[in-house]
């Protein structure tokens, strides 16, 4: 009996990155199709500006959307122009498929200004600072930082709260949850599944959000995450398994190859690992998951956050009850945009952020870093007895 139930595990598993495999497969053989026909001759896109800098005496321009991430130039006297839509002829020459799957250099040409989307003026009228109104604009619609708050939430250990990501659509998540259980209950017969159906039009809402903001990294690694969770809630698997998160990378990866080369993506993936580590060896409890929780994801990240971003000051050590602080200020805030007081809170986001203007750098060693990564997957296939 022994022996079937493992035959039949196998098949299970064969069968399942099998056609994982042919998804793979498929989805190459169409973005080479799509990578052929925008090679065969200049295109002009639509994009959004997601990067600007000045280097000498040009413009560096990273431009994204569904399809392409990619790099240009020019010499044009332009304004602030980040986040903003643009269509743009793009001269296609020399660009492999590998580099058309994550990002690749290209001349451009004609480059316009498309009419701003109007429900960022909603957001835009309720703050008097382009920085705080930048932020805002990044937690709720995915745009892109200034420079100079990268710098200074990089500083303060906080990147991870304004990149949308697990934590977000969690929340969303739940208050979702909340908003549509006293409707479902009205409107629906007591003999449905009440979880089932609520889920089944939660996660088409998440999936409108995502492309909404257009399918960032981390976000997308979570609501994979998510679907997979509640498939293994339902069959009252171990949803803190990291078969569960070995699967998600890999279906992210399926279906958006960009994400090989994703340091979001990584880090989004790490994060969430040190997470399945803590209670591998830890009790899921209300003191581990609220409070001593994001302590060790603090310390734990380090070595792995510092191999990429190396700012630091002494404040930073408060970012674990900031990260707590922020479940509630991230609800407030939505509730504060929708009736119109966004900007209750703006004078005190100027004063935490300025605490990261002076800093520090220090980068974990390559050595550091990858012996780091081998003892993570040590401890978490090692054995508990």
């Amino acid at each position: 009996m022994k022996q079937l139930i493992q035959v039949l595990k196998f098949r299970w598993i064969w069968q399942l990155f099998s056609a994982i495999f042919f998804i793979f497969l498929l989805n190459i053989s169409y973005k080479y199709y799509e990578y052929k026909n925008f090679i065969s001759k200049s295109q002009f896109i639509t994009a959004k500006i997601v990067n600007q800098y000045k280097k000498k005496n040009y413009w560096v321009l990273k431009l994204k959307n569904p399809k392409i991430e990619f790099y240009t130039t020019t010499r044009d006297d332009l304004k602030d122009i980040l986040n903003s839509n643009v269509e743009v002829g793009v001269i296609t020459k020399k660009i492999s498929f590998w580099n058309y799957l994550t990002k690749f250099y290209a001349p451009t040409f004609h480059l316009g200004l498309l009419e701003k989307a109007d429900y960022k003026s909603w957001i835009e009228n309720q703050h008097k600072d382009k920085y705080i109104t930048n932020i805002f604009e990044a937690l709720f619609f995915g745009d892109s930082l200034y420079y100079k708050t990268r710098q200074e939430l990089s500083t303060l250990g906080i990147s991870h709260l304004l990149a949308l990501s697990g934590l977000h659509l969690a929340i969303i998540s739940g208050l979702l949850y909340l908003i549509l259980s006293p409707i479902y209950n009205l409107i629906m017969p007591p003999y449905r599944n009440r979880n089932i159906d609520l889920g089944i039009l939660i996660f088409i809402i998440l999936f409108s959000y995502l492309y909404f903001v257009n399918f960032p990294a981390s976000l997308v690694r979570s609501f994979i995450m998510e679907i997979i969770a509640f498939c293994f809630a339902f069959y009252l698997r171990d949803i803190f398994s990291f078969k569960l998160l070995f699967l998600t990378a890999i279906i992210g990866i399926v279906f958006f190859p960009s994400f090989l080369t994703n340091i979001g993506f990584f880090l989004s993936l790490s994060g969430v690992f040190l997470i399945f580590l803590f209670f591998k060896y830890f009790k899921p409890t209300f003191i581990n998951g609220v409070l001593i929780l994001p302590i060790y994801l603090y310390l734990a990240m380090i070595p792995i956050s510092h191999y990429f971003f190396g700012n630091f000051n002494e404040y930073q050590l408060f970012s674990p009850f900031v990260s707590i602080i922020f479940t509630i200020f991230y609800p407030l805030e939505i509730f504060l945009h929708l009736i119109g007081e966004g900007g209750v809170l703006d004078e005190v986001i100027k004063s935490y952020l300025s605490l990261g203007d002076k800093f520090i750098t220090f980068y974990t060693p390559s050595f550091l870093f990858y012996g780091y990564l081998i003892l993570l997957v040590y401890l978490a296939r090692r054995k508990i007895n």
